[in-house]
């Protein structure tokens, strides 16, 4: 049975922190007094970390936009309403005016500030609460990690375009002072909040709250981003070698049986607060729907079953991983599974050992095998590293497809600009305009925007 979220509206401090003109600047809002009274005790400690996964649900975060948004700009989505922002992303030339990064961008960090109330309240009110800590630190560690990858330059370690990181509660006033950090000073807040959580929080097998694995499991896809592999691969094997996770035997299990046993950390939706991504895949015609020549096609043509969640009326393909009618709003977010585990590992060793492929096949087999038990890839099919990245982009194609991963795998991979046919620099969403211009500048804005 699902379980209900408490929710507090208090908690919802940021979402006008960065919107409209200069003039939001001239005013102290009632939602920033608010929430700053709003933790008072251990009660309302634990009540706010619940608001923390509220956040998530936003429609243009997990509940919606931010996982579509991956699949268009991917190459793997396609534009089928009539959503200018949406045709956008599916083109990968994103303006600085596009609704959906500015709507993002105050996700992100409503997610980070909100976190970073609560931990400040934690130490002013002296309470011992590692997991409300840790699951603090592991929130503010996502929201800085999402805009990271959507909106900084994170593939270049010594670039100093990463983005602001906050690590104390602001007001509407002190955020848009603060300017962007380098992408390593990023990535190093990132890990240090994710090793902090980790070493506060306990191996629990519920699915729906932040544990220990989840942080280990989040900790091996930043490393993996970051390119500290031989880290990705340490954490990817701690996860896997926890007994209170383990792959299901059919694909489809985790869309139809909530908590499985492959779920390391689903966001729950309920009828009050539905996941919004049925209303955007299920309408007809979807908002966006699964490319077909160079997505479905392949995987439909394999008789794959990771190409069930997907359905071919012959004119659109619609994604039916959280439902199948814009009614079904209890379809869960995947955010962490196992098989992202293995396929972490797999490229992980295969980074560290480009000549040698054999460990890597083992684990991107684990999981291919499971859904294509005859089709192993061989080590003949992969006899360098540029043929492994080519199998492996499939995999996590097929694998994680309309999950929020695909835009930054092919970036991170490189194929960004061959795929999509892009200048290197749309490899990066740019940062809204509209925090560039209310900032005065002190948020620069990415080159070539």
């Amino acid at each position: 049975m699902k379980r209900t979220y408490l929710y507090i509206l208090t908690l919802l401090l940021t979402i006008n922190m960065f919107t409209g003109c200069d003039s939001v600047l001239d005013v102290k809002l009632d939602d920033e007094v608010k929430s700053s009274e709003a933790i008072t005790d251990e009660v309302s400690l634990r009540s706010a970390v619940i608001g923390l996964y509220s956040e998530m649900q936003s429609s243009t975060y997990y509940g919606g936009e931010f996982v579509l948004a991956q699949a268009l700009t991917g190459g793997i989505g396609e534009a089928t309403g009539f959503r200018e922002r949406f045709a956008q992303l599916a083109n990968a030339i994103i303006p600085a005016s596009s609704t959906y990064i500015e709507s993002n961008w105050v996700d992100v960090y409503a997610l980070v500030n909100s976190s970073n109330l609560i931990l400040e309240k934690i130490d002013e009110l002296g309470i011992d609460d590692p997991n409300s800590q840790g699951s603090a630190l592991f929130f503010r560690a996502l929201g800085h990690f999402d805009a990271l990858r959507q909106f900084g330059e994170f593939t270049k370690s010594s670039s100093v375009y990463g983005i602001p990181v906050s690590t104390t509660f602001l007001d509407s006033q002190a955020a848009v002072l603060i300017a962007r950090s380098s992408v390593a000073d990023s990535f190093s807040q990132i890990v240090t909040d994710l090793n902090d959580a980790i070493s506060l929080l306990d191996y629990d097998d519920d699915r729906y709250f932040v544990s220990r694995a989840t942080a280990e499991a989040l900790l091996a896809r930043v490393y993996l981003y970051q390119g500290n592999f031989p880290m990705a691969e340490q954490l990817a094997t701690d996860v896997i070698n926890n007994s209170d996770y383990a792959l299901n035997v059919d694909f489809n299990d985790i869309y139809d049986i909530e908590g499985s046993d492959e779920s390391i950390f689903e966001l729950q939706f309920q009828g009050v607060n539905g996941n919004g991504l049925t209303e955007l895949l299920s309408v007809s015609p979807p908002e966006v729907s699964a490319n077909y020549d160079d997505f479905f096609k392949d995987m439909d043509a394999d008789d794959d079953p990771r190409s069930f969640r997907f359905y071919d009326t012959g004119s659109v393909v619609y994604v039916d991983k959280y439902g199948t009618s814009d009614n079904d709003v209890e379809g869960n977010a995947i955010i962490l599974k196992l098989s992202e585990m293995y396929l972490i590992r797999a490229e992980a060793r295969a980074r560290q050992t480009p000549t040698d492929l054999t460990t890597a096949l083992e684990d991107l087999n684990e999981v291919r095998t499971r859904s294509l038990p005859s089709q192993p890839i061989l080590e003949a099919d992969v006899p360098d590293f540029d043929s492994f990245v080519d199998v492996l982009i499939n995999e996590r194609a097929r694998e994680l497809a309309f999950e929020g991963h695909r835009w930054f795998d092919i970036v991170r991979l490189g194929r960004a600009e061959s795929i999509l046919g892009i200048p290197a620099y749309r490899t990066v969403y740019p940062i809204p305009q509209r925090e560039v211009n209310i900032s005065k500048g002190v948020i620069l804005q990415n080159p070539q925007y």
